[in-house]
Formats: structure tokens, C-alpha cells, sequence
């Protein structure tokens, strides 16, 4: 294998970039192949929310990693700029959850007391304070939480600032290239094989394939991962209607009557999502798209009036038990996954991204990885 690459990552994603240029920057030889285009596919899709309290009520070791991964936001997107001249809107306002019936006011409670919100700096804050933050919220709150450690990232602006930032430092990335499978030859892996039958030398291969991960061949057990449909929409927030000032009717995310409001620095109000389980059936839909309007413009009422200027959907790589695919195959030697990463491959990539060279190139394996290994879900006999 003297003319093999030293790493070859399938899936020019959030995840798949973020590492090739964490290893093309430490010197090594990466190769990236991509069926579509660098960022199109879950990363175009997501919202760009960075939120380890999200992941609170799933499991207390994923707050571990995402918390890891927020510490190392700041320097992760300032790195990217430097190197690029991208500025991927990394914001660090926070997030308000606001809650309109009882139910949802307990719950919100529950959340303050909980584990995890003193480090997060979740606080309760009285409704008239949440309408003093957001002025244009609609009436009626029952209780509100200001989430600190939520921060945000344009993540169409980081894809793009990712896939130049990994080509800059010498990774080479493959875009219409479609991956069949792995090849493995005496128990360790030896290339990526393509669609069209060639295979790519490679000494360790990374599958970051999301929501695909699952239908590459060659894995010496079938990955549990499956596509979560998510739909959003996107409002003109500064759009002049009726006097209007045009200006945006939020200025961080807000998060109620089931949706989430993400404001963008061009003036656009994201709206997501929906959360569906129905394989690759592709596109936005009328239900979906009324659910958002509905939820929308029931949270912040003014959103009724101006224009919505784009719909979409996309696929998260979901798990059986919503945690990630992070490490090294024990059954085969040199292929490792990156993949599962669900609502949280935005917010994960710098963690995911670092400890992974760490383990490619120095084979360091980080106890912050240890539950999210593959073995969990492999029988042995």
C-alpha cells in the first residue's frame, strides 16, 4: 500500500470536512469522496443550532461531548476565517424557550432544576422579561428559559468555509463520486470501492456518510443508522408590509409551540422542524409546511404577514438510541466511523473532528468517545 492515501473519509458533510482538514492540517494525506457537493445534503439542511441543552433529556454523556464541543467553537470558526475569509455567523446570544400552557411551564422547570442547567446557564425568567427580550412574542406566557450556552452558526456559510479550509490545507475531495463500499483484505481495510468498481488506496478509511452510512458495503456488521426526514421554511423577517420598520422580529432563537424561530444575519427567520421517520421520501410537504406556519406565527404573530421565501427538507443520521457513531471498527482494522449524529453534527463537528485525528494519526482514543462506539451495538456470539 506504498501509494495509498493515509485517510479516506466517505462523505464531504459537516463531519466529513471538519476532519479532513483537522488531518490535512496536521500533514496528512486525506482523500474525501462525495456523491453530491461539499455541505448539500444534512448540513445544507439543518438550522445551525449549537445547543448541548437539547440534548439534556437524551443522555447525560452526549451533554459531556457537546458541551466539549461548544468549548472549542470560538476557536474552531476563528481558525476557519483566518484561513478562508468566511465568516460563518457564529453568534452567541443564547436561546429562549417560552412556554404558553402548564404543562409546558413544567416542563420548563423541571429543565431548571435539572443536571445540567447551572453549567448551561439555564435561568427562568419571568414572561414579562421573555416580551422584553423578544417584544414580538405572542401573549400569554406562562414561563420562559433563557438558555446562555446555546449559541448559533450559519451552516450553510460553515460548509462552504469548511470544504475550502480542508482543500487549502492539502485534502484532496472528490465531489459526483458515488462509494459502493470498503475494501479490506487480511482484516484490515484497504481502499474505498466506488460505484463504478474502482478502488481507492487508502491505509485507514472514515465512513461520514450521515444518513447514507448504512448502505456502504463491506462493514463486517450492518451500521444502525437510518434517515430522520426534518422539513424547515424560511421567512423574509425584514420584508416592509404595512409600515413594518423591516426590522427582524427576533434577535436570537426562540423556541416554542413546538418550533424553533432561528434568526439569520441576512434578515431571514428560519422555521423547524419536523422530526419523521419515512425513509428517503424527499421534499417538503403541505402538512409539514402548514405545521410550521401554523406553530410559527402562533409563537410570533407578526410572521404572518411576510414573505416566505424558501422551503426545504433534509435527513439526519438518526440511531436506535439517538447517540452517535464516534471510533474505530473492532473488527476491522483501520476503518472508523463518524456517523449518527442526528440534530447535533453541526454542533459536534469540532469535537468529533479532533478527537478522531487524534486517533487516526496518534492512535489516542478519548475517554469523551468511549460510549459512542460501535460496539454497543454489535452481537458477539
Amino acid at each position: 500500500m506504498s501509494d495509498a492515501i493515509d485517510v479516506a473519509i466517505i462523505g464531504a458533510g459537516v463531519i466529513g470536512t471538519s476532519l479532513a482538514h483537522e488531518l490535512a492540517r496536521r500533514g496528512a494525506g486525506v482523500l474525501v469522496v462525495e456523491r453530491d457537493s461539499p455541505g448539500r445534503r444534512a448540513t445544507w439542511a439543518a438550522a445551525g443550532m449549537l445547543s448541548p441543552f437539547g440534548e439534556a433529556a437524551t443522555d447525560g454523556r452526549l451533554v459531556e461531548l457537546a458541551e466539549e464541543s461548544l468549548d472549542r467553537y470560538a476557536g474552531f470558526v476563528h481558525a476557519l476565517r483566518e484561513q478562508t475569509g468566511i465568516d460563518v455567523e457564529y453568534r452567541t446570544n443564547g436561546k429562549l424557550h417560552v412556554a404558553y400552557t402548564a404543562a409546558e411551564a413544567e416542563n420548563l422547570r423541571r429543565l431548571a432544576a435539572g443536571p445540567f442547567a447551572a453549567r448551561l446557564q439555564a435561568n427562568l425568567v419571568a414572561p414579562e422579561a421573555a416580551r422584553e427580550l423578544e417584544p414580538e412574542l405572542a401573549e400569554g406566557i406562562e414561563c420562559a428559559l433563557l438558555v446562555g450556552r446555546d449559541h448559533r452558526v450559519n451552516n450553510r456559510l460553515l460548509a462552504q468555509a469548511l470544504a475550502a479550509a480542508a482543500a487549502r490545507a492539502g485534502a484532496v475531495i472528490r465531489t459526483g463520486t458515488p462509494t459502493a463500499g470498503i475494501a479490506a483484505a487480511g482484516g484490515r481495510v484497504t481502499g474505498v470501492r466506488l460505484s463504478s468498481g474502482q478502488v481507492l488506496p487508502a491505509r485507514q478509511v472514515v465512513i461520514a456518510a450521515g444518513s447514507w452510512s448504512g448502505d456502504i458495503e463491506g462493514i463486517p456488521q450492518a451500521l444502525p443508522i437510518f434517515p430522520v426526514k426534518g422539513q424547515m421554511l424560511a421567512i423574509d423577517g425584514r420584508a416592509r408590509i404595512n409600515g413594518r420598520s423591516g426590522r427582524t422580529p427576533i434577535s436570537r432563537v426562540v423556541h416554542g409551540r413546538g418550533a424553533h424561530l432561528i434568526p439569520r444575519e441576512d434578515g431571514r427567520i428560519l422555521v423547524g422542524s419536523t422530526v419523521e421517520e419515512v425513509g428517503f421520501r424527499t421534499g417538503p410537504t403541505p402538512r409539514g409546511v402548514r405545521w410550521l406556519i401554523e406553530s410559527a406565527t402562533a409563537l410570533v404573530p407578526t410572521l404572518a404577514d411576510l414573505p416566505l421565501v424558501e422551503t426545504w427538507a433534509g435527513f439526519r443520521p438518526g440511531t436506535p438510541d439517538q447517540l452517535p457513531i464516534i471510533g474505530p471498527d473492532p473488527d476491522l482494522e483501520g476503518l472508523c466511523y463518524a456517523s449518527g449524529h442526528l440534530r447535533s453534527g453541526i454542533l459536534l463537528a469540532p469535537v468529533t473532528a479532533q478527537t478522531l485525528a487524534d486517533l487516526l494519526l496518534e492512535g489516542t482514543r478519548h475517554e469523551l468517545l468511549m460510549p459512542f462506539g460501535i460496539e454497543r451495538f454489535r452481537s458477539r456470539p
